[in-house]
This record gives C-alpha cells, structure tokens and sequence, in this order.
C-alpha cells in the first residue's frame, strides 16, 4: 500500500469512528433526557398483567391490615404517606382503615396517573366485598393509589379519599375528549 493510500484509510476510519460515536452519544442522551420527564397524562389502564400486579398489591395490602400486621403494612405503604403522616407502628390506624378478616378487595378501576424514569402511579378503586362460605356482599368502594418501580420490582399503596380518585378521574375524562 502506498503512503497517501494508508493516510485515507486512516482518515476514512477516524471518521466513521467519530461519526458513529455522534450517533450513539445523541441517541443515547437524547433518550435519556426524554425518559426523565415526566408525564402526568392521565388514562385508564388496559394492559392485563399490570392490571394483575397492582390486584395483587391491593389484595396484600388488605390482608395485612385485616390481620393486624402492622410491620408488614408499613412496608408496603408508600413512603412519602408514612413520612407525610408521621406513621409508626402505634398510630397506624388512625391514619388507615381498619378491615374485617372477611374482607375481599376486588379491583373495579385502574388509571395510570403518572410516569417517570420506569416508576408508575395508579388510581384504583376496589370494590370491599364481605365473603363467607356461602355469598359475598358488597360493603363499599375503596380508593388507592399504587406506585410500580420497574427499576428495584418493588410496589407501594397509599389509601386515598374518594374525591381525590373522583378528581383524577374527571382529569383524565377531561383530556380525552
């Protein structure tokens, strides 16, 4: 190979070196940044196995709490509503309500309230149901609000009143029409 011939080689390489570099430097931080915001459109949820997880998390949580286990209750309450309420073992009733051992929580509504970074809140409403062996009635509607962190698999509940669930809910009918 001639010396000049070497020289283009050389200088073809670098460039498409330093033109793929560009590429993936943009791609990639042009994706991250558009992941970090967040979106706070609201709307109802129609993926089933998300539907599933955040059933279970409610089930769980209404087990804990008709059992009493208050250690496992605060673990599983989102954090921010623990520290907001001041929450420890000894006042958390009084910050969440009380369930009967025959309590069934039954998973009526979803909506996804908000994204950001692989971390979704939900508004749901459970319908209480009191079974035994032979029926099951309905005893209210209930309200939450679940947090999915797909970045460390963990879940979070946080109760919430009826007219909060009611506002998110006239916001989202609000943005589809």
């Amino acid at each position: 190979m001639k010396k000049i011939e070497k020289i283009e080689l050389v200088i073809i390489v670098i460039l498409v070196v330093v033109f793929g570099g560009t590429l993936i430097y943009s791609r990639l931080f042009v994706n991250n940044a558009e992941e970090n915001k967040i979106d706070n459109t609201v709307i109802a949820l129609q993926d089933e196995n998300r539907f599933f997880t955040i059933d279970s998390a409610i089930s769980k949580y209404i087990s804990y709490v008709a059992s009493g286990d208050t250690a496992n209750i605060i673990k599983l309450l989102d954090t921010n509503f623990v520290s907001n309420n001041n929450i420890t073992s000894n006042n958390l009733f009084n910050y969440i309500e009380s369930y009967d051992t025959n309590y069934v929580g039954s998973t009526r509504e979803v909506y996804q309230v908000s994204y950001n970074d692989n971390i979704y809140k939900y508004y749901v409403k459970v319908r209480l149901l009191n079974e035994d062996f032979v029926s099951s009635t309905f005893v209210k509607d209930t309200y939450f609000e679940v947090t999915i962190n797909e970045n460390n698999l963990t879940f979070a509940v946080a109760p919430i009143s009826s007219v909060m669930y009611s506002n998110k809910i006239e916001e989202a009918d609000s943005n589809n029409d």
